[in-house]
């Protein structure tokens, strides 16, 4: 019961920060949620007090996040940047591990040297679901935004296999170089071969099966489900990186050929929404337990005093500020020899667009759930030379620098980096939208004889139809298209949208009196029906008033179907001429062919 109850919290805390959100815009959303989670922890006891299980973490929730995430990514672009991806994920790590390991050292002397670098492992590895949260609706640049998925992908591997190491060295004091580098290279290299592979028995077994006539939707993303788990539990068995095999067997799939036909997109629409859902509820589930986590872990500064909490403060804002200068200096030294391998002076580098991307690229590196599952699994055993244990010093700084790192991606990248809405509701496409959505109506207009008409107060009986309001509701439709454009666009542009909208409103609001003319003219078939009330004027009946309804539904849809058929011509049309862009163009087929779909 216990455990039923804590789901059911879970799930209304990831459904509330989705409407506190809204009426917090200043707040990302996993800020949001981890707020909520902080206050569950504070007010209602649940299980997850007793601790939290590491491995659970990564096997329900990292996992299958990474794997829909690398079916998704841009694999011509990874490669493209393989190299400087390659020197986050390993340079970069340790160059934090060991930064941030001495100068916690040299701030508490107590901290062994080894359990001060485990604590920098854990800090290298950036936290995937909340890179993914912070800047879904950032615009980097394509270079960057590459560069930022690789790193979230494949730096678990040096940061997790260094952790083991020096917590290893410090509960035996003793270190291998060679164990080392063989647990980097299987959990690596191992991991990539082995995902691949593994990707590829996947793919294997879904074409196999939708060759028998056997896969529909339900079963094809039931499976596309269960994969992520079973490649990870079989990658374990293997002693290869688990995490780091989830990407490769995605990446492998997505590269893979797939057939094209309608039972397909059937299976990709439904597989998207599917993944979209359980993509929102596990990111909102981490960021919430993470949330729920923090006042525990916190606790033992506070019971220290005040003195020893204001201490604890200085050493996590000390660490945080060191962690971010190593991420910006690093990631502008790549940027520079970027810059000069495309031969353009050094003066073009050090500009304001390019240092603030650059700046903001080093507060993206958030922490969050891998490196609270590394910093949780710090052996209860070791003390320092009082016999205080290590576990209640290093994790209470840990969940500081996290708290710290996700503050600084919170409210700093967003003023460093654009929306990427600012870039698509540039006036300039934004006019060109409007002129697109005026043809639409202009033309359901023009077929208004041939698919419904709105003719209020003219109406006659030998004209009544039953798919009359149908060509009002759908200008309704675009007309609420119109004023949310309007407030994006240029004066002339929207002082047009917002004359044309009311237009729109005005017929919309004659429905009313076009289904009352029709009611009294009992126009919902070709006969009065046989169960109509003659004592009452006329009126049809109930069950004839809700086939005329239906009537209208059906009609609306036919008008809907048209308009959006005459949307994509005018898309074309326009994007030929030169006054749509292709990307926008892209952008606005792709919801043509959505609406489409749900017709």
């Amino acid at each position: 019961m216990h455990a039923l109850e804590l789901v059911l919290f879970l799930l209304t805390a990831v459904a509330a920060s989705s409407i506190l959100e809204k009426l917090l815009p200043r707040l990302s959303l996993p800020l949001v949620q981890i707020g909520l989670g902080a206050l569950i922890a504070l007010f209602v006891h649940t299980p997850l007090e007793s601790g939290l299980d590491p491995e659970l973490l990564l096997i329900l929730f990292i996992a299958p996040l990474h794997f829909n995430e690398s079916r998704h990514a841009d694999s011509g672009a990874l490669w493209e940047n393989r190299w400087g991806i390659a020197s986050l994920a390993a340079g970069l790590v340790f160059a934090i591990i060991v930064s941030v390991g001495c100068a916690l050292h040299a701030l508490l002397p107590a901290i062994p040297l080894a359990a001060a670098l485990a604590l920098g492992a854990a800090m290298g590895s950036t936290d995937a679901p909340a890179v993914t949260e912070l800047t879904k609706d950032l615009r980097f640049g394509r270079r960057h935004a590459s560069l930022l998925t690789g790193e979230a992908f494949f730096n678990d591997v040096s940061g997790t296999v260094v952790f083991q190491c020096a917590i290893a060295f410090a509960a035996s004091g003793a270190f291998s170089l060679a164990h080392a580098g063989e647990e980097f290279v299987l959990d690596l290299f191992g991991g990539l071969i082995g995902g691949a592979l593994m990707g590829g028995l996947a793919w294997l077994v879904l074409e196999g099966i939708r060759r028998l006539g056997i896969d529909g939707p339900t079963l094809h993303v039931t499976l596309e489900l269960l994969l992520p788990f079973l490649i990870y539990l079989a990658a374990e068995q293997l002693h290869i990186g688990g995490v780091i095999a989830v990407v490769a067997a995605g990446m492998a799939m997505s590269l893979l050929p797939h057939r094209h036909n309608a039972q397909t997109a059937r299976q990709k629409l439904q597989s998207k929404s599917v993944w979209e859902t359980i993509g929102f509820v596990l990111n909102g589930v981490i960021f919430v337990i993470l949330g729920m986590q923090l006042p525990r872990l916190l606790a033992p500064m506070a019971d220290g005093g005040a003195s020893d909490a204001l201490g604890a403060i200085s050493i996590i804002v000390v660490l945080t500020i060191i962690l971010e200068a190593v991420r910006f200096i690093w990631i502008a030294g790549l940027d520079l020899v970027h810059h000069l391998i495309r031969e353009r002076t050094v003066r073009g580098f050090f500009t304001a667009s390019e240092m603030r991307e650059t700046l903001a690229m080093a507060f993206t590196g958030a922490k969050g759930g891998i490196t609270l599952s590394l910093m949780l699994t710090v052996p209860a055993t070791l003390v320092t030379a009082d016999g205080t244990p290590l576990r209640d010093m290093l994790i209470p700084i840990a969940s500081g620098v996290i708290l710290c790192t996700i503050l600084l991606a919170n409210f700093a990248v967003p003023a460093l980096v654009p929306y990427k809405h600012e870039k698509r509701r540039s006036r300039q496409r934004t006019d060109a939208e409007i002129e697109l959505v005026e043809r639409v109506i202009r033309s359901i207009q023009a077929d208004a004889h041939l698919t419904g008409s709105v003719k209020g107060e003219q109406l006659c009986a030998d004209e009544v139809a039953a798919d009359e309001p149908a060509t009002a509701i759908v200008m309704k439709r675009y007309a609420d298209r119109l004023r949310d454009l309007a407030s994006h666009a240029s004066k002339d542009a929207a002082a047009s949208a917002r004359t044309l909208a009311d237009e729109c409103d005005s017929l919309y609001g004659g429905i009313d009196e076009i289904a009352d003319a029709v009611a009294d003219l009992g126009a919902f078939g070709d006969e009065m029906p046989e169960d109509a009330d003659g004592d009452d004027g006329g009126m049809p009946s109930l069950s004839a008033y809700f086939r005329g309804m239906q009537s209208i539904y059906r009609a609306v849809e036919d008008v809907q179907a048209q308009a959006l058929a005459r949307e994509l011509d005018y898309i074309k049309e326009m994007r030929a001429s030169g006054r749509l862009l292709p990307e926008q163009a892209r952008t606005l087929r792709d919801d043509v062919y959505l609406q489409q779909m749900t017709l």
